[in-house]
């Protein structure tokens, strides 16, 4: 899978500047000394596919999946594009990760 990875530190700057629903883009992962959030590139690409001015999205997208430092490339497309963005990748990430659930069912059915 495609990914972005933010470190802690990137988090930090980016919670700093677009609040703390950074933090909700993609998955947390640590090891309980180092953490960093794992970003699909399909979740991104679907936020910018949400917003209103896709054209201006879609061209730093491609700059950005052509890079090949993508989290230099990825914080320059969010402060580019601000908290529009940031709000379209959590709710692209959320519907994404509610897909992938898998279903409870009822053991006594």
């Amino acid at each position: 899978m495609e990914e972005i990875v933010l470190t802690e530190d990137d988090l930090i700057q980016l919670e700093k500047r677009f609040g703390p629903g950074v933090r909700f883009m993609g998955p947390w992962i640590s090891d309980g000394t180092f953490g960093y959030t794992s970003v699909p590139l399909s979740v991104v690409r679907k936020a910018a596919g949400d917003l209103a001015n896709k054209g201006a999205v879609f061209v730093d997208l491609s700059r950005l999946e052509d890079s090949p430092e993508r989290t230099a490339a990825f914080l320059k497309l969010l402060h580019g594009f601000g908290h529009p963005l940031v709000a379209a990748i959590v709710a692209a990430y959320r519907e994404s990760s509610a897909d992938r659930r898998p279903l409870v069912r009822n053991a006594a059915a």
